[in-house]
């Protein structure tokens, strides 16, 4: 999987989301190694996606903040093939944290349009 970084030198990377009747929606995230879950939404994509809610916890914020916020379930293409994902909803760019890359090697040329890169580490 490919990305760009953008002219804030944040690494993205567009990803294929699976609404409730499979269709494709291409959503732009940032990844975030700070963030240790598997990915955000913010309400306005889980609503277009119709994502079913399935729990809510408890979380701690970057400045230190707790917030209780609610979990829904995704599907996206992730090397290659659907993947069941926990999404907290956070009003935010979404995210991809360190949970989903869990087993893939990230690679960031870090200057604005620089390449990143995602790849998949067999027997990780």
């Amino acid at each position: 999987m490919q990305g760009q970084v953008n002219t804030g030198f944040e690494p993205v990377l567009a990803l294929a989301l699976l609404d409730n009747n499979d269709a494709t929606v291409q959503v732009d995230f940032v990844i975030d190694t700070g963030f240790t879950g598997e990915a955000t939404l913010p309400q306005g994509i889980i609503d277009r996606l119709r994502l079913r809610r399935s729990d809510r916890m408890e979380l701690i914020l970057a400045d230190g903040t707790i917030r209780i916020v609610e979990i829904y379930i995704a599907r996206l293409q992730w090397h290659g093939i659907p993947k069941a994902v926990n999404i907290v909803n956070i009003e935010s760019a979404p995210l991809v944290g360190m949970a989903l890359l869990a087993g893939s090697n990230l690679s960031i040329d870090a200057v604005p349009g620089g390449r990143v890169t995602v790849t998949e580490l067999f027997g990780a």
